[in-house]
């Protein structure tokens, strides 16, 4: 069976391209011709199929009009023989001519890495088999995976569907994967293949969550709180966006998981302070901003007390949320404003990537219309050159007596 393998031409698609025909290989960071490496990967993706002149000549020049397509096709076949010459160690014709169409000779015998990859995963998606087994094949499924389908032309429109199926086909392996490990509490594998994918997918929150609950099963409360924070602030600053329910859920467990048994009071209180004496607003993250919202709710309606809701939005001159590199610097500054605009009774929290929420307790209307309109003064104040816009919505909480 080794032999059988070792005889066999192996490609590969997935990350960097290259072709290895025994001790013989070339690959694409060496010879540079883009245009034919572009050809080879559409011929070995479609080698089931006979594929016209007119259909390379789309491909290839989809928006060039060129005097002489068929025979610019043909030059670049040329070429692309040459450039496969030195894996040919037992003269191989790869490319086959016939009616005016192409196609790789599939009587070469050749192990594609894309192949592979869909027929391991088949064989992890099927469920009559062990779990062992099928971690098994998922396992080696993920280890071709060295990076999308064709990366360097990744811009190409016939490569666009195919990479996004790999792609996508990808993650779903690796959630699948994942789900069979944590059945068996196999947290280092967890770790591995999960932050293996968020090098290929850094924005996929289930990956994210997944991970922190990784280092939680480790027992690692520190790594999973310093991947929540690096993860909301990865998806303020790159998509604009808050943390879904599920990641803020991950922050109250953190904590609630940080907790030892305790009985010595003075110990809890000592933790319930602050580090050192602050000034200014309590920052914080949103689910704890929500369950502060509830507690003063309560309080307020208790005594009779007035709260405030207010959201502060940065917006551009037409209304429309900022560039994110702009969004990230300006909202940095906001937050300078509002702190040293605010008391160290209210409440702020970042509800997405352009807006703080405040809870102004014990306040009237007038006041917190002022106290608004002077963190926008302090904003301005600072940054006098910007040409991003501050607005403002301020409510009164509805409180509920119970």
């Amino acid at each position: 069976m080794e032999n059988e393998t070792t005889n066999k031409i192996k490609i590969s698609l997935l990350g960097n391209f290259e072709i290895q025909n025994g001790n013989a290989k070339i690959e694409e960071t060496i010879n540079r011709s883009k245009k034919m490496w572009n050809l080879l990967g559409f011929i070995l993706t479609y080698r089931h199929k006979h594929i016209s002149q007119a259909e390379y000549i789309e491909m290839l020049w989809p928006d060039e009009n060129s005097s002489n397509p068929t025979n610019a096709l043909k030059t670049l076949l040329s070429r692309l023989r040459t450039l496969l010459e030195p894996v040919a160690i037992n003269n191989e014709n790869f490319i086959l001519s016939s009616q005016s169409s192409y196609q790789w000779n599939n009587n070469l015998s050749c192990i594609i890495d894309t192949e592979v990859f869909e027929e391991l995963v088949k064989k992890g998606n099927n469920e009559d088999f062990p779990d062992d087994e099928r971690i098994s094949y998922y396992m080696d499924a993920l280890n071709l995976y060295k990076g999308d389908f064709l990366t360097k032309h990744s811009t190409e429109l016939w490569v666009i569907p195919v990479a996004t199926y790999f792609h996508n086909l990808y993650l779903d392996t690796v959630k699948s994967l994942l789900k069979l490990l944590q059945q068996q509490n196999d947290y280092d594998n967890m770790e591995y293949y999960c932050t293996k994918a968020l090098q290929i997918e850094r924005f996929d929150e289930t990956l994210h969550s997944i991970l922190i609950r990784t280092f939680l099963g480790q027992g690692n409360t520190i790594a999973a709180m310093n991947h929540y924070e690096r993860t909301t602030e990865l998806l303020y600053q790159n998509l604009g966006v808050k943390p879904s329910k599920e990641l803020r859920a991950l922050y109250m467990d953190i904590i609630r998981t940080q907790k030892t048994l305790e009985t010595d009071l003075n110990i809890i209180q000592n933790d319930l302070k602050e580090v050192e004496y602050k000034k200014g607003p309590f920052v914080c993250e949103y689910c704890i901003f929500q369950e502060t919202y509830r507690l003063i709710a309560r309080q307020a309606a208790r005594e009779g007390r007035s709260v405030y809701l207010c959201l502060i939005t940065i917006s551009d001159r037409n209304g429309n949320i900022p560039s994110l590199n702009k969004l990230d610097a300006a909202m940095k500054r906001l937050l300078d404003a509002i702190n040293l605009s605010l008391r160290r009774g209210d409440v702020v929290s970042q509800y997405s990537g352009a807006q703080y929420v405040i809870l102004l307790p014990s306040i009237t209307y007038e006041d917190s219309n002022m106290v608004l309109e002077r963190i926008v003064k302090q904003y301005y104040h600072n940054n006098r050159r910007s040409v991003l816009h501050l607005k403002y919505k301020l409510e009164q909480m509805l409180l509920i007596n119970e």
